[in-house]
């Protein structure tokens, strides 16, 4: 008994030293916080993190599942300023033996970039091609799905190369100009261009106050000083220069629509306030290609964080309905 009691104490005393790290960590140093819940939500998901070398250039990506001849493999690709983690919440509700690979764009999470690195879509699309020849994805059919300026660059990838891309979804895409001005475009007329890349914890809510239309999602002031800390800090001047080039290319993915040839699903967050829902006019519009247009209600421009159960759901319905009819023919 005596030494269950010892036991007992030791593994309470070990218990009451970690909370109290904790608790440390989450008053000094928010940012590691940060990297513990990345890290968890990364297993959580059942994902491996990989790493490949691309010419001179090292990508960081996840990894869950096998190849299969029956099925799409799936390419996620994030939004600006974001990381391959940032799907793992919807990771978590598509089936274990979808194979997926969610990468790190150039300049983003754990992937390198060049100094002076062309950063017009073409460029990246590129780069992105690259790495889909390298880890072998270009051997099988080939799900693309992409959010925000990941989804834009989806489109334009699925656009330029279209023998390699089966089923393309694309969730609030970069590179159409809508008719009607978003709540973020209307700011950066007012000259806060950079309102996408905040610097203090007052700029980090008022960005997450936008991109989100359940504010319950939003972040205590401490760990967005941590997500400040650990997501922005390190990469701002890219993160402005890379802003800078999309602003310019804002309207560069609507003549590549008619040029895309897989099946597409297009998913919107009826709430959303960073690019205006009328885009979805000008992809019905643009677009010659099977088209299935997804809006969501209650959810604003961050689809996978908000809704991730749903937008899975949306995702295997459209592969459900496509992948079954070319698998046929």
């Amino acid at each position: 008994m005596e030494v269950i009691s010892t036991i007992v104490q030791l593994v309470g005393g070990a218990v009451l030293t970690t909370l109290a790290l904790a608790v440390s960590l989450y008053y000094t140093k928010p940012a590691y916080i940060i990297y513990f819940f990345q890290r968890l939500n990364t297993w959580r998901a059942g994902c491996t993190i990989k790493y490949v070398k691309v010419g001179e250039q090292q990508f960081a990506y996840l990894e869950r599942g096998r190849r299969s001849k029956n099925q799409p493999s799936l390419l996620l690709i994030h939004g600006f300023g974001d990381i391959k983690e940032s799907f793992c919440e919807m990771i978590m509700h598509l089936p274990k033996n979808l194979h997926l690979i969610s990468i790190d764009l150039p300049g983003h999470g754990d992937t390198s970039i060049k100094a002076k690195a062309n950063l017009s879509i073409e460029a990246i699309a590129a780069n992105l091609h690259q790495f889909v020849g390298v880890i072998g994805l270009d051997r099988g059919p080939l799900h693309v799905l992409g959010h925000s300026m990941g989804s834009g660059l989806a489109g334009c990838y699925a656009a330029l190369y279209p023998g390699e891309v089966s089923l393309l979804t694309m969730t609030g895409p970069t590179g159409i100009k809508p008719a009607v001005k978003s709540l973020v475009f209307e700011k950066i007329d007012q000259g806060n261009k950079y309102l996408l890349v905040p610097e203090t914890v007052e700029q980090a809510e008022e960005m997450f106050n936008i991109c989100l239309y359940n504010k319950s999602l939003i972040p205590p002031k401490q760990l967005l000083k941590g997500y400040v800390d650990y997501y922005m800090r390190p990469h701002v001047s890219f993160f402005k220069e890379l802003f800078d080039a999309i602003l310019e290319q804002e309207d560069v993915l609507t003549p590549l629509l008619g040029k895309i040839t897989a099946p597409t699903q297009v998913i919107w967050g009826r709430h959303e306030q960073v690019l205006h829902i009328s885009c979805v006019d000008v992809i019905k519009k643009e677009m010659t290609a099977p088209l299935q247009v997804d809006i969501i209600e209650d959810c604003g421009h961050t689809v996978p964080l908000e809704t991730p159960q749903k937008a899975a759901s949306l995702i295997l319905n459209f592969r459900d309905k496509f992948a079954k009819k070319q698998n046929k023919s």
